[in-house]
């Protein structure tokens, strides 16, 4: 959050103000002392231009542009049988990795809970 601030020449002050934070929480959360809520994520992510993922340093990709599925489609369909069977091999690991993260997280929150059963 502070190189996208600093790039455009902005003081805490004045994104606090703008956000209605006060200057210290804001602090806490561009120097990592703590974290914000979802909609004051959203908020700050939407104040700069930027993905949340982005915020977070999840991606490099300020703000992923809507994909027209028109073109990439198009794109596709022109393309030899070689780069066709890439691509399919592409989106299927991409979509396993999806399937993995969500059964990974949802194995965690599981546990999760039954160990919160058990502290009870």
């Amino acid at each position: 959050m502070k190189k996208i601030r600093e790039s455009l020449q902005l003081t805490q002050v004045k994104v606090a103000n703008d956000l209605k934070l006060s200057r210290q929480v804001y602090n806490f959360y561009e120097n990592g002392k703590r974290n914000p809520d979802m909609q004051t994520l959203i908020k700050i992510a939407d104040y700069y231009g930027v993905s949340i993922d982005y915020l977070l340093g999840r991606t490099n990709v300020i703000k992923p542009e809507n994909i027209d599925e028109d073109d990439l489609l198009s794109k596709i369909n022109t393309a030899d049988s070689e780069t066709k069977a890439s691509v399919e091999q592409f989106l299927n690991y991409l979509l396993y990795e999806k399937e993995r993260k969500n059964k990974e997280k949802n194995d965690n929150n599981a546990k999760k809970n039954t160990d919160n059963e058990i502290a009870i």
